[in-house]
């Protein structure tokens, strides 16, 4: 089979909904890991052969693969609170004490964006 046949097959596989995207993300790293793998081994034999250490035989996990953490959506209300929370973060840190103290007490009574309003108009000072 050609690389051509096999992509038209995959795709139309895709498009029928016998084969998820994901499964063949899955393939495709399953392969990834396998070459690491072989190379890890391949190494090794290397390295007995050549009568190295047994340290120069090896790889790192990093280069053999990598971890991938799954990386977890936000919501747009949670980005822009945390949006918020580092714009005031940003002001307050720069501020005396008790200037902290009184954008604090705003924030509490008025609200986060009175309290980076006053925050901002304090830094400028």
């Amino acid at each position: 089979m050609t690389p051509e046949e096999s992509h038209y097959v995959l795709q139309s596989l895709m498009s029928q909904g016998r084969i998820r995207q994901n499964q063949v993300r899955a393939v495709l790293n399953g392969r990834t890991k396998e070459i690491a793998s072989l190379r890890e081994r391949l190494a090794a034999l290397e390295g007995i052969r050549a009568g190295r250490s047994r340290r120069a035989g090896r790889t790192s996990k990093k280069s053999a693969g990598g971890v991938r953490r799954r990386r977890v959506a936000i919501s747009p209300k949670v980005r822009a609170l945390r949006r918020l929370q580092g714009k005031y973060m940003g002001y307050v840190r720069r501020l005396k004490p008790a200037e902290k103290a009184r954008v604090r007490a705003t924030r509490e009574k008025e609200g986060m964006q009175a309290a980076i309003r006053l925050a901002a108009s304090l830094a400028r000072k």
